[in-house]
């Protein structure tokens, strides 16, 4: 019986066939029906065999039968006790299933074996043939088919779980191969939008970058204009110095590329930073308790990043308002906190991307941190991050 059927087998309406193949009633099913023909056979002829006693046939025929259910994992011992049952009641039908099984299983030597048994016992015993017509010729005909039948039968099934197989990995290979297309579309995808980022931001950044340089250098500028120009053009440079690190991070790499390393931050990074934001006229305070070892370079790169965060969502949304920031060491955490007042009456907020604080929050949860923003007294805004500091 066949393990796995082919998609015209199910479509003829065998769908119950193919469940039972595949389930574990397949082998009782099998010997109960092989053993019914056999038990009537001993019973009908028992002076067929060499061993002409019914009960000595019936007995064989039905361990022939019960044998059937383990017949895959013991095909040796099972195709012996099938050929004592053809010396025994002299039916070639005892051994239809292990020459099937023997073919499913590529065993081609055990199933010549098999063959070549049972012939030789049809030819040497014409008596026995005898027994079931009365011209032994056309039984002998009738035992090739018994014995070859099985054979064709179980190298069809071979040959149909083989072209499953191959249907199954062909299957595969044209999945990865999709994968494959759907992969390389994503990635030109990402490459054109990276061009249509660095083309559009970048140059915006730039000419940004050239008018804020222009007023600085006016002899009719005022020294504060020029002060807050000369800030302009600094975050300018540093915003295409991140726009060149996105697009490299973000290009398709070639086979012979080796990935670049993302640049990492350090808690001394943030003094220009702050700088900056202090001349556009927030005013913000430090408080900075770190122990005599200092983070690690990571904890350290995500805590500029809390605070870099902290201070643009207070230019944005509240332009003007005193921020305090707060970076406290702990044992084995370190804690960061910006807090910002109240947006002055009036003012509209700056539209931003809206996903600074979620990345964020998932890249301190990567590091396995928390992330936590609340509404500050009177109106204010707080984020906090807790970070892990692994102990030295």
């Amino acid at each position: 019986m066949s393990e796995q059927q082919s998609p015209a087998t199910r479509g003829l309406g065998m769908e119950w066939y193919a469940a039972l193949c595949g389930s574990r009633w397949k082998n009782p099913v099998l010997a109960l029906l092989y053993g019914i023909p056999l038990v009537e056979i001993a019973l009908a002829l028992p002076q067929a065999g060499l061993v002409p006693n019914r009960t000595a046939g019936l007995l064989l025929s039905l361990a022939v039968a019960v044998a059937t259910v383990w017949r895959e994992r013991l095909l040796l011992p099972y195709s012996a006790l099938s050929l004592a049952g053809v010396v025994v009641t002299g039916h070639l039908m005892s051994t239809t299933v292990a020459c099937y099984t023997a073919v499913r299983q590529g065993r081609s030597v055990l199933a010549a074996v098999l063959v070549l048994v049972s012939l030789v016992f049809a030819l040497a015993t014409p008596e026995a043939l005898a027994a079931h017509a009365p011209h032994p010729e056309a039984t002998l005909s009738g035992a090739a088919v018994i014995v070859l039948v099985p054979v064709l039968l179980g190298y069809l099934a071979k040959t149909n779980q083989r072209m499953a197989e191959l249907t199954a990995e062909q299957q595969a290979q044209e999945a990865l191969l999709q994968e494959g297309r759907l992969r390389e579309e994503a990635l030109r995808q990402r490459e054109r939008l990276v061009r249509e980022i660095h083309d559009g931001v970048g140059r915006q950044i730039t000419l940004m970058v050239l008018q804020a340089g222009a007023i600085a250098v006016r002899k009719d500028a005022s020294e504060p204009v020029k002060e807050r120009c000369r800030i302009v053009s600094d975050a300018g440079r540093d915003a295409v110095e991140a726009l060149r690190e996105i697009v490299t991070l973000a290009r398709t790499p070639g086979p012979d590329d080796v990935p670049p390393a993302g640049r990492r931050y350090a808690l001394a990074d943030l003094a220009p930073v702050i700088g900056r934001y202090r001349s556009g006229g927030h005013p913000v305070t430090v408080a900075v308790r770190i122990s005599r070892v200092p983070p690690d370079p990571a904890a350290q790169d995500l805590a500029y990043k809390v605070v870099s965060e902290g201070l643009s969502n207070a230019a944005r949304h509240a332009r003007g308002a005193a921020v305090d920031i707060r970076i406290e060491q702990t044992d084995g955490e370190m804690v960061v906190a910006v807090r910002n007042g109240a947006p002055p009456p009036g003012g509209d907020p700056l539209p931003g991307t809206g996903h600074g604080l979620g990345w964020l929050r998932e890249e301190v949860r990567s590091a396995g941190g928390t992330l936590t923003t609340a509404p500050g007294p009177g109106g204010g805004f707080v984020l906090e991050a807790r970070l892990p500091v692994p102990r030295p």
